[in-house]
């Protein structure tokens, strides 16, 4: 259990600071990552404290949001320049023991201003020109979380600071996340139904994209209601702006009562939507890496980049999902996918197993907890040894 877990010993009696520096460009899924891995910190550690700070360069200010309904009030990075930045640095970072970047290792010159703390970097596929890109970035690093499914390999892009690697496999805490019943009754959706769960999230992939999932999605159900599913509804979550879902080609302007919508949500009410669900639309590889924990129905949609085409690709292969690629993405290709999904709840239950199984293991957020504690106290002692060697 997760509560039998010990953190390793901490020096000192000041609590372990961790900030976490999430993409404030990218999607809702580098959010919920590094929440998770604060969620996971706390159950190791109760008194650390973390804080999560937001490029303002990069800023989608859905992100903003996204981050307050995960528990936490982040601090925004101002622009830099050579004459602002170490005071900048100091102010947003000067008081971690160790600083948790998900995909934002362009920022690890700044350690310079702060070297109290470790650096530990998140990275996505592909990693890019390991020789005069990244490459330079991750040598700098305390560590590096590869923080997908098991399935997925380790790049040969990694080679080069392969010893400072760690395959965690998916941050995932589901472990309270009720079963689909009791997640069912919570949310009041009635035992019999089928219902579909996306999560639209702003769009990450951009609008042309997402409008396809969402309008597809929509004219897919309404086309199973006309036919074999009179009863199919569909909930919409991680609707931040009801006025994201206007003048969608496809989508009418007054949604029908089967159509339930909700605005961001806290990570517990997601993962209870995900768990309740008949099947989900999944975009992005940390929704489909949640659903396969939680062993719910996955239809695929990956967004038009090589990290989810990847995943998404890995997972169809091992007959663990249905997928389709972006440029499929449709009304008739997703009612094919529903209706399959929906018409055989036998073969859906044991392809969600098989992505369950596929999806977990390796660790997973906890190992990576133990990891940053362990850097932390590693910083501190090394700290204090300074010091007496400066007395």
């Amino acid at each position: 259990m997760l509560q039998q877990v010990n953190a390793p010993a901490r020096l000192g009696t000041e609590p372990v600071r961790v900030v976490m520096i999430p993409s404030a460009s990218g999607g809702m899924g580098h959010i919920s990552r590094t929440a998770t891995l604060a969620r996971a910190l706390r159950l190791l550690d109760p008194a650390a404290e973390v804080e999560f700070v937001l490029d303002a360069d990069r800023l989608r200010a859905f992100n903003i949001e996204a981050t307050v309904r995960m528990g936490y009030k982040p601090r925004l990075m101002p622009a830099r320049h050579r004459d602002n930045r170490d005071a900048i640095a100091r102010l947003c970072l000067g008081d971690a023991d160790v600083i948790v970047d998900d995909t934002m290792r362009f920022l690890v010159p700044l350690r310079a201003c702060v070297p109290q703390a470790a650096w530990v970097s998140i990275p996505i596929t592909p990693i890019g020109d390991e020789l005069f890109m990244d490459w330079p970035f991750m040598k700098q690093m305390d560590a590096i979380i590869w923080a997908y499914a098991p399935l997925v390999g380790l790049p040969r892009d990694l080679d080069l600071v392969r010893d400072l690697v760690t395959a965690t496999g998916p941050f995932l805490l589901v472990d309270g996340v009720p079963d689909r019943a009791m997640s069912r009754a919570r949310l009041g959706v009635a035992p019999d139904t089928q219902t579909v769960v996306y999560a639209p999230r702003g769009f990450p992939f951009g609008r042309e994209f997402g409008h396809r999932v969402l309008a597809g999605t929509y004219g897919a159900i309404e086309a199973l209601r006309r036919t074999t599913h009179p009863d199919l509804s569909l909930t919409l979550i991680a609707v931040d702006d009801p006025s994201d879902l206007q003048g969608i080609p496809g989508v009418p302007a007054t949604l029908p009562p089967w159509v339930r919508v909700h605005g961001l949500l806290s990570q517990e009410e997601a993962l209870t939507h995900t768990r309740a669900a008949s099947a989900v639309v999944a975009e992005g590889t940390s929704t489909m890496h949640e659903a396969a924990a939680l062993g719910t129905p996955l239809v695929l949609a990956p967004g038009p980049i090589a990290e989810t085409t990847l995943l998404a690709t890995k997972l169809a292969e091992h007959g663990a999902a249905r997928t389709l690629l972006p440029h499929a993405v449709g009304v008739a290709h997703l009612t094919e996918a529903f209706g399959a999904v929906l018409a055989d709840p036998a073969a859906s239950a044991a392809m969600a197993a098989r992505a369950q199984s596929l999806v977990t293991g390796g660790g997973g957020v906890l190992a990576a907890a133990r990891l940053v504690l362990d850097l932390a106290t590693r910083q501190r002692a090394q700290g204090l040894a300074r010091r007496l060697g400066a007395a």
